[in-house]
């Protein structure tokens, strides 16, 4: 199996939950350039998520910030 048969798509209600971060916080942190950016999933259309492994990322450097204050 190769790594990108792992990628994996997360829309806006798993990234909230994953995180617990509401909606409008999300996407300021996104602007602020402090959370990953979401992906368009299609060509023109309003339709994005973000990948996994990016929020995984984001949340394992936010816990290793936490340990090192």
């Amino acid at each position: 199996m190769t790594a990108q048969a792992n990628i994996r798509f997360l829309r806006q209600k798993e990234v909230t939950h994953l995180t617990g971060i509401p909606r409008p916080t999300l996407y300021y942190m996104m602007g602020l350039g402090k959370f990953p950016k979401n992906l368009s999933l299609c060509s023109g259309g309003k339709s994005v998520a973000w990948l996994e492994s990016d929020v995984i990322a984001w949340m394992n450097e936010r816990i290793a910030a936490s340990k090192a204050a």
